[in-house]
């Protein structure tokens, strides 16, 4: 059996490369200009599966600037405290539903005993049903509720349980404002989401 001298090994320790250290940071995402450039170079290219992939990205990108707009569109009424929900917008899993089904936000409301929970579903292909119930308004008022109008936009309003009441705005038949209140008439909901308040909406959410 050879032995391998000590020194060979000793300088074949030190000219033998380490492998560095390294930490897997998360990936930036692509801006809608970067994004839409990628997709550009990818169709020239005919690598049509790179190209959707960019488009996808681009399509996050303007999502994350609706809801922050949308967001800030939603009441500030005076003496309630405001808390949004968190959301990990890098997370690839919710990049893909938010591409897929459209963009879901929530916020709610607290002053004292009253509460109101907001939920804001934007860019829907699965709304467009509900504008058969919404254009009827038999059928609104069977199930208790009352239709509200603003301007070319229609609403529902009923009563939520002994104390509540509940508001869905419908716009352009993709985008839905769901409103859980708790401790408010009818009157005093209205006064909050307001037509001011829609009107606000048409530029994050219009056509």
């Amino acid at each position: 059996m050879r032995l391998v001298p000590a020194t060979l090994l000793a300088f074949t320790v030190l000219v033998t490369p380490f492998a560095a250290q390294e930490r897997s940071a998360p990936k930036k995402p692509l801006t809608f200009a970067e994004a839409v450039e990628q997709a550009k170079k990818a169709i020239e290219a005919e690598k049509l599966g790179a190209a959707v992939t960019a488009l996808q990205a681009a399509i996050r990108d303007v999502q994350k600037k609706q809801r922050t707009a949308i967001l800030a569109c939603l009441p500030k009424p005076e003496g309630w405290t405001i808390q949004d929900n968190e959301v990990d917008e890098n997370a690839d899993a919710l990049g893909a539903t938010m591409v897929v089904m459209g963009l879901s936000l929530t916020r709610r409301y607290e002053n004292g005993d009253k509460s109101l929970a907001v939920e804001v579903t934007a860019n829907s292909p699965m709304l467009q049903m509900l504008t058969v119930v919404f254009s009827n308004p038999a059928l609104i008022t069977a199930d208790g509720g009352e239709l509200v109008k603003y301007g070319p936009h229609k609403a529902i309003l009923k009563k939520s349980g002994d104390n509540g009441q509940e508001l869905q705005i419908l716009m352009h038949d993709t985008h839905l404002i769901k409103v859980d209140a708790q401790g408010l008439s009818a009157d005093d909901l209205l006064k909050i989401f307001d037509q001011a308040f829609v009107d606000r909406l048409e530029k994050p959410l219009g056509k």
